[in-house]
């Protein structure tokens, strides 16, 4: 099997999809952009298949190298299995309640509804099938600092079967020239990382909960925007630039020095390549040192290939790492670091220019007036 990537009953639940833009998600996801409602999704995403909650058992006086055991005793422990290929997610309690991929994201659909343009993007199974997902596409695309350099907007949903976590929403910004992504937790979810929509029996209602939860991701994308475009204001210096490395990638020992310094040097040459210098305005800001840690992370970062990504390409799993792993949280404490280390920096009233200046150590020339 090429991918071994949440196959059910012959037919895979996730793959590389071919899409416009060629997003993280699209090496992870299926597309579903003519899905109307999250039924629709997710019968083209191969979701519709359910769950059980089931008890567990151990072998009654067994010894390591055993092959055949007589008797099970039953454990004060459940287990989360695939109904229709027997997989096993992960070990729950008592109290833990499955919820089926029928009803993970249906509140989704009102989401939609409250904002004309909106829709279904894609949706899949992460890994064995114990994590699945789904990607709204809302109109609130933005540009920076009065450039052509267009941000797309999207709602990131994930739910997972294996007792690691409750549902999670996310707004995820994706810049379009280098389809590099930025997530963000959401300000107004009614629990801690979480958007949800009540069950109300009355569908104004619902949809009167969904508009006002639009409204604060609508907010929220210009709380990004702001920030985003604030760094495109401040032109960086050698010290801050070192500052900012320094904290994302701190020295911890001798062993990771080597690996840290070539990091480094990578993260540098997209810095001072600025994207085939598709937008000049912001060449040698904060938001370009920005760019290019977040595409560092997206498309060459290092990732560990774990158990629960056997089977995935390093392609693969580090877009998983990027959209939902150490590196999302990589890339959003980059956001914080750099506003924070380029606060007081000189505002940028023109364009730079690359010259040779080999002494800071993080890179091979500096930006300069």
């Amino acid at each position: 099997m090429a991918h071994n990537l949440a196959t059910i009953e012959g037919k895979t639940a996730f793959f590389c999809a071919t899409g416009k833009h060629g997003a993280a998600w699209h090496k992870l996801g299926q597309e579903v952009r003519d899905a109307q409602s999250w039924q629709e999704a997710m019968k083209l995403a191969k979701l519709d298949w359910t769950v059980s909650k089931r008890p567990l058992f151990a072998a009654q006086n067994w010894t390591p190298g055993a092959i055949q055991v007589d008797s099970f005793i039953e454990i004060p422990a459940w287990g989360i299995f695939n109904d229709s290929n027997q997989q096993f997610f992960g070990a729950v309690g008592n109290q833990y309640e499955p919820i089926q991929n029928q009803f993970a994201f249906d509140f989704v659909d009102t989401l939609l509804e409250a904002e004309a343009g909106s829709h279904y993007e894609s949706a899949g199974a992460l890994g064995n099938g114990s994590r699945v997902f789904c990607l709204a596409r809302v109109p609130f695309d933005f540009s920076i600092g009065g450039t052509d350099d267009k941000h797309e907007t999207y709602m990131l949903f994930t739910s997972s079967h294996d007792g690691t976590g409750a549902a999670m929403a996310m707004l995820t910004d994706t810049r379009v020239v280098c389809q590099n992504t930025l997530n963000m937790a959401l300000s107004r979810s009614e629990n801690s990382g979480i958007l949800k929509v009540k069950h109300t029996k009355s569908a104004e209602i619902r949809l009167e909960q969904a508009r006002k939860l639009m409204s604060g991701i609508k907010s929220d994308v210009a709380t990004l925007r702001a920030k985003l475009d604030l760094l495109a204001s401040r032109q960086m210096t050698e010290e801050a630039l070192t500052a900012v490395m320094d904290r994302l990638y701190p020295v911890v020992n001798s062993d990771v020095a080597t690996r840290r310094k070539n990091k480094i040097a990578e993260i540098a040459t997209l810095y001072f390549n600025n994207d085939n210098n598709a937008f000049p305005e912001v060449r040698g800001t904060a938001y370009n040192l920005l760019n290019a840690i977040t595409e560092h992370t997206d498309h060459k970062r290092g990732v560990r290939m774990t158990d629960s990504r056997s089977g995935m390409t390093e392609e693969q799993a580090r877009a998983d790492n990027a959209l939902f792993g150490s590196g999302s949280d990589l890339k959003q404490n980059a956001l914080e670091v750099i506003l924070d280390a380029t606060n007081g920096l000189p505002i940028r009233t023109i364009v730079r220019t690359l010259v040779s200046v080999p002494s800071m150590p993080v890179a091979q020339g500096v930006l300069v007036s």
